[in-house]
């Protein structure tokens, strides 16, 4: 089996509790992971090619910009795609979803 990319629980806090949401999710997890944390898997795995890119997903990972932001420019740094995974409970109107994708232009798989 070939691995394509890696999957980051950024956090397991979530704004919903889906009945089909794998990690159970909700706004009662806990467990965030650090930016600390994101660098030494990125560390560890030094060769873009072994799979496609790094995702980051939750929970929900938006509730965590800042992290999320700081791992996407690690992983970036480090020569890898970036995807995040996300319910965008975030984008309450075109100018807020603008706002908070500004900085992640041109920078994801898909």
């Amino acid at each position: 089996m070939e691995l394509n990319g890696i999957h980051l629980l950024l956090t397991y806090q979530c704004t919903f509790e889906c009945d089909h949401c794998f990690v159970w999710g909700s706004p009662w997890q806990t467990g965030t992971m650090t930016i600390a944390m994101i660098r030494k898997i990125l560390s560890q795995q030094k060769k873009p090619g072994l799979w496609n890119g790094f995702f980051f997903e939750g929970g929900e990972p938006f509730l965590y910009y800042q992290v999320m932001l700081a791992g996407i420019t690690e992983a970036l740094n480090f020569g890898f795609k970036v995807g995040i995974v996300t319910n965008s409970y975030w984008a309450t109107s075109e100018e807020d979803a603008l706002l908070w994708m500004s900085p992640l232009v041109g920078k994801f798989i898909i």
